[in-house]
């Protein structure tokens, strides 16, 4: 099942093999128009608190480091899924896209599609660059470059769009596979598709990032000894929580020499606010994106375990829990980033002091 695109059309066809009117699908549908009104609710939060979040990156420079290129790159790609959500909530209500030919709705849900995915690429861009700078810190420090980060998340919606655009459209087109105005997705009705897609999103990204996490905690334990990792980084308290920019670099090297030797890699309380940072966006991804791969996998085996033994409303619960990753990623920023936290309740408390005229 696609959590970006409508499952009516599924639960139609899971009601002719299990033998149930269509009709009856309708007649609840209907009685549960309110739902898509307090999702889009939901979707408005959503859209909200990472705006709010972009504002804090944007009012303060010293958020703007190496390490949260990749975190702003991830609100980003959350906030304007936000948009994308509205249009779905329109969906849901109106029991088609509010566009007048299918071609258009295919389009949609490939480019909406793909926006979500940019968000679980850069949570494996995330762990991987954690995981070489705990195995290889000097170097991680001396190559790492804003310019870079910035590279590395264009590459990530360069990657996303082209695959999963391609993915949800292409063999859409040759197959020719419509469905009157609603937008059927062509590997909804191919079982080994519709497991790939599972595999894509949720089952590779997170085991890729578990194994790269549980070898950083690994390291981190085996550095600190099983005590704390500020024993590690007894030299390193010059360094800010911050990344160090560019001109900050070059500032060094003309420095004394013992002065030189606390640059060479990422501070203590840096590797702590990163590593906890990305235990708490792991832990989101897992809890927000199992539920929804675990029924459709289920129903992809066996549709007859799907509807009527499972009520209409039960199969948006985890389709719009994976929606709520995009609300929890925020609130794991203010969990482990102190700067950041001060920063969103400082904009919600005193905006006017960051105003600058």
């Amino acid at each position: 099942m696609d959590a970006g695109g409508n499952t009516t059309e599924l639960l139609l066809e899971q009601t002719e093999i299990a033998g149930t009117e269509p009709t009856e699908v309708g007649t609840e549908a209907d009685r549960n128009r309110w739902i898509p009104l307090l999702l889009l609710i939901f979707v408005f939060i959503m859209i909200a608190i990472n705006g709010l979040s972009l504002a804090a990156f944007a009012v303060e420079k010293r958020l703007r480091g190496y390490n949260n290129y990749f975190i702003i790159n991830l609100t980003l790609s959350d906030f304007i899924f936000g948009f994308f959500l509205v249009i779905t909530c329109l969906h849901m209500y109106l029991g088609r896209l509010p566009f007048p030919f299918p071609v258009r709705c295919n389009v949609f849900y490939g480019v909406s599609n793909s926006i979500q995915f940019v968000s679980n690429l850069i949570i494996v861009t995330i762990c991987v660059d954690r995981h070489r700078a705990i195995y290889d810190p000097i170097g991680h420090f001396t190559r790492r470059r804003k310019r870079t980060a910035l590279y590395t998340n264009i590459c990530v919606w360069i990657v996303s769009l082209v695959f999963w655009f391609s993915f949800s459209t292409v063999p859409d087109y040759f197959l020719q596979f419509r469905l009157g105005s609603e937008c059927f997705h062509w590997y909804s009705v191919f079982p080994i598709a519709q497991l790939s897609t599972v595999l894509i999103r949720f089952i590779i990204p997170f085991t890729i990032t578990l194994i790269l996490y549980v070898r950083i905690f690994i390291k981190i334990r085996g550095i600190a000894g099983g005590k704390h990792i500020d024993k590690e980084f007894t030299q390193d308290t010059t360094v800010s929580d911050h990344s160090l920019a560019e001109d900050d670099v070059k500032e060094n090297k003309q420095r004394p020499q013992g002065v030189q030797k606390a640059a060479i890699r990422e501070s203590a309380s840096e590797v702590r606010s990163a590593t906890k940072t990305l235990l708490f966006i792991v832990m989101a991804f897992f809890i927000t994106w199992f539920p929804m791969s675990l029924m459709s996998i289920v129903i992809t085996i066996d549709p007859t375990l799907g509807y009527p033994r499972i009520p209409y409303w039960a199969y948006w619960i985890p389709i719009w829990i994976v929606y709520v990753n995009g609300l929890l990623n925020p609130i794991c920023y203010v969990i482990s980033q102190p700067l950041f936290r001060k920063t969103v309740f400082g904009l919600l408390c005193h905006p006017i002091r960051y105003c600058r005229w």
